[in-house]
């Protein structure tokens, strides 16, 4: 058309060709945004799915831990009320000597949680469900763990070992001298530690707990928002 001296023709056709390409790459790159948003709105839906069922096996462990925790506190109680009133001994203590110690710290399920972080938090589109799952990393749980251990370890069981013919837990402990044992400070403040270990820790499982409580509830609205 150009040689026809028809060059105002021949640039509309040209112009109209660019056009319909660059028309034709927007929508291609538009449909390829589009495949993408979708894969990554799936994957958090996946990502969530797993967090949530996640959490549903925490809530058995945790109730399992407040039961364990809970029994400790109560053989406590009976020793120190026998002491406090300087009551006989009964091989019926026996079996609180030992459960007085026993603590349960659960190990949590978090592979969901795991996955996303691997991915990054900022897949989670909702802010708000976004920081309340930050309760993941505060990490006060391994501490509250560690420090129970420390403390039967290091300290607690070099003073048991001097009262009792053995140490160990979820089975009997009988004491070498009762009348000796009784009037331990040692033991009676072991005692009386470990107790308030146990009371921390099922104070703060039972904040952990509604912390997931609400963490699922929010995950639960936003399935079904997806």
């Amino acid at each position: 058309m150009a040689d026809d001296n028809k060059p105002l023709k021949y640039m509309r056709y040209a112009i109209g060709e660019i056009v319909l390409v660059v028309i034709g790459i927007l929508i291609a790159l538009q449909i390829n945004n589009w495949n993408e948003a979708r894969k990554t709105k799936q994957f958090e839906h996946d990502i969530l799915s797993d967090i949530l069922i996640a959490i549903d096996e925490n809530f058995a462990r945790l109730d399992r831990s407040f039961t364990c925790n809970k029994m400790a506190i109560e053989s406590a109680d009976i020793i120190l009320n026998v002491i406090k009133k300087n009551l006989p001994y009964n091989d019926s203590l026996d079996v609180h000597f030992s459960k007085s110690l026993q603590w349960c710290s659960p190990s949590f399920h978090n592979s969901g949680y795991e996955s996303l972080k691997i991915y990054g938090r900022n897949l989670i589109t909702n802010d708000t469900l976004r920081e309340n799952l930050g309760i993941y990393d505060a990490g006060w749980m391994e501490t509250l763990a560690q420090r129970q251990e420390d403390f039967f370890y290091y300290t607690a069981s070099p003073i048991l070992v001097e009262y009792f013919e053995k140490v160990a837990m979820r089975t009997e402990m009988k004491p070498f001298d009762y009348k000796e044992l009784k009037n331990s400070k040692k033991y009676i403040s072991v005692l009386k530690t470990s107790k308030a270990y146990r009371e921390d820790q099922v104070k703060w499982h039972e904040e952990w707990k509604e912390s997931l409580e609400n963490i699922y509830k929010m995950i639960q609205r936003e399935l079904k928002n997806q």
